[in-house]
């Protein structure tokens, strides 16, 4: 089911004002959907969102550094604290009213091809009066790391559909939020503490219009809609259960968002022709495999290469399914496309 939002009249939105920093969101989102291997990747911390039913992008505060953590999850489910990196655009000391139309930079770089996906979280308490509730804020944004940063080379990417932080509301996309281009038709889940939340309302706000729509969770959890124009796009949700702890609050709730970049893709490269042998990445480092083939579909390396190089109690022998073998040695793999004259690519990433 989904339903417009307009803007809302003046009297409504300046009740909405008057209300306070808790009923705000924040949202992240990367400066740029791809980038090159070894580059720097930035993140901004953004906090407002609360005209038009809160399904806008006004910026109004910013979130809080005491309670707040950035993470980056690499293609491995590894997840780094990139908190330290945070830096401030605005100017403290030299405006009015500090802190309420700038915004935090988080960055980090990765030289391993594959997707990234960016979890800001914040816990806060909130008092009114004699009641006070918790806030566990999840902010999700997406990077496409590769060698050749192309729409077309990181099409493939499967790697941001992982859950990262089970102990909050969290939405995940159920398709690739680095390679998205206008009218393709997508879902994306929304989870609280892991399971699948229903009946739950998230709204998909156009960055550069404000214009928004409403949809609400099947029994699945699960979105579904069609991507506007080239753009910035907001999803939100705030499910609230009555969860509370003796003397410190009476309420939960959960805030849950995440940004994607819409993109044209017009430009494309031919692939080669002729069927060439694809790059292997290990952990960012191209390496030689000799004997690798590709049999019905399937990457298959010798099973040496697989004891040496991921797994040294590996017992298998002769030509082996890389992937398979991968992934029983907790490694995750992601493939890049053939672009040009460059032929596909394998990154294998392990912790």
């Amino acid at each position: 089911m989904k339903k417009r939002l307009t803007l809302i009249p003046a009297l409504a939105l300046a009740c909405l004002l008057a209300l306070p920093v808790s009923a705000h969101d924040g949202w992240s989102q990367t400066h740029s959907p791809i980038i090159a291997a070894g580059e720097v990747s930035y993140v901004e911390l953004l906090l407002g969102n609360h005209s038009n039913h809160h399904a806008s992008y006004r910026i109004e505060g910013r979130w809080s550094t005491d309670t707040t953590k950035v993470y980056v999850i690499s293609p491995n489910g590894s997840k780094a604290d990139i908190t330290a990196t945070l830096f401030y655009t605005g100017e403290e000391q030299e405006v009015a009213e500090p802190g309420k139309n700038n915004y935090f930079v988080a960055s980090f770089s990765s030289s391993q091809p594959g997707a990234y996906i960016v979890s800001a979280e914040g816990d806060s308490i909130f008092k009114q009066g004699e009641t006070a509730s918790r806030t566990l804020r999840s902010a999700k944004s997406f990077v496409a790391v590769s060698d050749i940063p192309m729409l077309q080379r990181v099409a493939g990417l499967k790697g941001f559909s992982q859950p990262v932080s089970t102990d909050r509301a969290e939405l995940i996309p159920q398709f690739n939020p680095a390679a998205v281009t206008p009218g393709q038709e997508v879902s994306v889940q929304l989870l609280l503490k892991g399971q699948p939340l229903k009946d739950t309302e998230i709204s998909v706000i156009r960055r550069s219009t404000s214009d928004a729509a409403v949809y609400k969770t099947d029994e699945q959890g699960r979105i579904t809609f069609t991507t506007g124009p080239a753009d910035y796009y907001l999803l939100r949700a705030k499910p609230k259960t009555d969860e509370k702890a003796a003397g410190q609050y009476d309420t939960t709730n959960y805030e849950a968002t995440m940004t994607f970049t819409v993109q044209n893709g017009k430009f494309t490269l031919p692939a080669a022709a002729d069927e060439q042998t694809p790059f292997v990445y290990l952990n960012g480092k191209q390496i030689e495999v000799p004997g690798l083939s590709i049999t019905d579909g399937k990457t298959m390396v010798p099973a040496e290469f697989v004891k040496t190089n991921l797994n040294p109690a590996f017992t298998g022998s002769g030509q082996v399914e890389l992937q398979k073998a991968a992934a029983e040695a907790g490694a995750a793999t992601e493939w890049l496309a053939p672009v040009g004259s460059f032929p596909a690519a394998i990154a294998i990433s392990k912790k």
